[in-house]
C-alpha cells in the first residue's frame, strides 16, 4: 500500500493497479473504501483493468458503513480520473445508483440512530433535588449509562449541553469520584456536537476513566469554547456544580482533564484559586495561559497538575511549551511534565492513547512526592 501512493503520484495507473491487487490479495474484505475508490480509480486509468475497476466500485457500493455523503457522490460522478467508466453509461448509471440509495439510506439510519440516542440519554437524566432534600443532602438513584443534560448560561439563550457517564454500581449513598474532561477542537467546530453518539467511543477518556467514576462531558463550539470566552468558563463551572447537586461526588477525588483547547483551559482552571478540582490533567495544551492572564497563582503549588506534550506538536511546537513550563515551574513543587516523543499534536488519539490517558490519570491522581 506504501508502493501505491508512489505509483499513482507518477500516474503509473497499471503499476498502481497491481500493485493494489496485490496488497489485496490475502482477504478482500480489508481493503477501506478510500483503498477501494483509490484502487478503482488506478484501474479505471488501465485499459486493461477497467473489468478490476467495476468490480473494486462494486465492492465499494456494498460496504457499511459507507463514509460518503451526496456532495462526495457529487464529486466523484465528474472525477476525470473516472471518465473511462462514465463511457459505459448503462453500467455507471446502474453504479451510480446503487451508490446514491447506499448513502440515501446510511442516512435515514443515522438520523434515526442519532435520534434514539437523544431520547435515551435525556430518560437518564435527573431533575435536580429538591431544596428539602439539598438541606438533607438526598440525592437520587441513577441509572447506569449516559445521560445528556443542557445548561442555562445567564442572561443567554444558549444551553450547552452536557453529558454524564453514570458507572455500573454507582451508590448514590458513597461518592463516586468525578473526571470532568474538556475536547479540543472548539476554534473549528461550529455546533455542539451532542447529537452524535460516537462521542462516546471517539473520546478516550470513557475508557480510560477509572470503572466507578462518573464523567462529566462538556461541549463547546467556535462561538461558545473554553479559549477567550470567559461565559464558557464560567459555565463549566456551572455544569460541576448541578452534576454534584445530582449525583454523589467526592471532591477529593475530582480531576478536570483537556486536551488541546482543554488542556489549555485545564492549566488555566489549575491557576484558579477557588477552581472546584483536586487534580489536573492538560494533553497537548497551549505554551500560555489563556484569557492573557500572566499569573501562574496556585498552579502547581498543592495540587497535582500533570501535562502532557508530544516532541512533534505541530500546532503548539514543543520547545516553546517545554520553555514556558521551566520559566514557570520554579516553586511549583506539583506541576509535573511528561513528553511523548511522537503522535503529533493528536497523540492521545493515536493508538496508545488510551493507555496514556489512564496512565495520567493515575499519576495525577497520587500525592504528591509520590509520582
Amino acid at each position: 500500500m506504501e508502493e501505491t501512493g508512489a505509483a499513482v503520484q507518477a500516474r503509473k495507473f497499471c503499476e498502481a493497479t497491481a500493485l493494489f491487487e496485490r496488497a489485496f490479495a490475502p482477504d478482500s474484505a480489508q481493503p477501506s473504501p478510500f483503498d477501494l475508490f483509490a484502487a478503482a480509480m488506478s484501474a479505471a486509468q488501465c485499459p486493461a483493468k477497467q473489468p478490476l475497476a467495476w468490480r473494486w466500485l462494486g465492492q465499494l457500493s456494498r460496504r457499511r458503513p459507507l463514509p460518503m455523503q451526496s456532495r462526495d457522490l457529487d464529486n466523484i460522478a465528474s472525477d476525470p480520473g473516472l471518465a473511462s467508466l462514465r463511457a459505459d453509461e448503462t453500467a455507471w448509471a446502474r453504479w451510480l445508483t446503487a451508490m446514491r440509495g447506499a448513502v440515501a439510506e446510511q442516512a435515514v439510519a443515522e438520523q434515526a440512530r442519532r435520534a434514539r440516542w437523544l431520547t435515551e440519554t435525556q430518560a437518564r437524566a435527573l431533575a435536580l433535588p429538591s431544596s428539602a432534600d439539598r438541606k438533607r443532602g438526598r440525592v437520587a438513584p441513577a441509572p447506569a449509562g449516559f445521560a445528556l443534560y443542557f445548561s442555562q448560561v445567564p442572561g443567554d439563550t444558549v444551553r450547552v449541553p452536557y453529558l454524564v457517564r453514570v458507572p455500573a454500581g454507582y451508590d448514590p449513598v458513597r461518592p463516586a469520584p468525578m473526571v470532568v474532561f474538556l475536547h479540543g477542537g472548539v476554534v473549528s467546530t461550529p455546533q455542539f456536537l451532542h447529537a452524535d453518539p460516537n462521542v462516546t467511543t471517539q473520546e478516550p477518556v470513557f475508557a480510560a476513566a477509572s470503572a466507578n467514576a462518573l464523567v462529566v462531558y462538556p461541549f463547546g463550539r467556535m462561538s461558545f469554547g473554553w479559549v477567550e470566552q470567559p461565559e464558557a468558563f464560567a459555565q463549566v463551572l456551572r455544569i460541576v456544580t448541578a452534576v454534584r447537586a445530582r449525583y454523589r461526588t467526592d471532591p477529593a477525588r475530582t480531576t478536570l482533564v483537556g486536551m488541546s483547547n482543554g488542556g489549555s483551559a485545564a492549566l488555566w482552571f489549575a491557576a484558579q484559586l477557588a477552581a472546584p478540582f483536586s487534580r489536573f490533567v492538560a494533553f497537548a495544551p497551549a505554551p500560555k495561559l489563556l484569557l492573557a492572564q500572566s499569573n501562574y497563582g496556585p498552579l502547581g503549588k498543592t495540587k497535582p497538575v500533570l501535562m502532557v506534550s508530544a516532541q512533534d506538536d505541530d500546532v503548539y511546537a514543543y520547545a516553546a511549551v517545554r520553555a514556558g513550563y521551566d520559566a514557570h515551574r520554579p516553586g511549583r513543587p506539583n506541576w509535573v511534565f511528561q513528553t511523548v516523543p511522537k503522535g503529533g499534536h493528536s497523540f492521545m488519539y493515536g493508538p496508545d492513547g488510551q493507555a496514556l490517558l489512564r496512565q495520567a490519570l493515575r499519576s495525577a491522581a497520587a500525592k504528591p512526592g509520590k509520582r
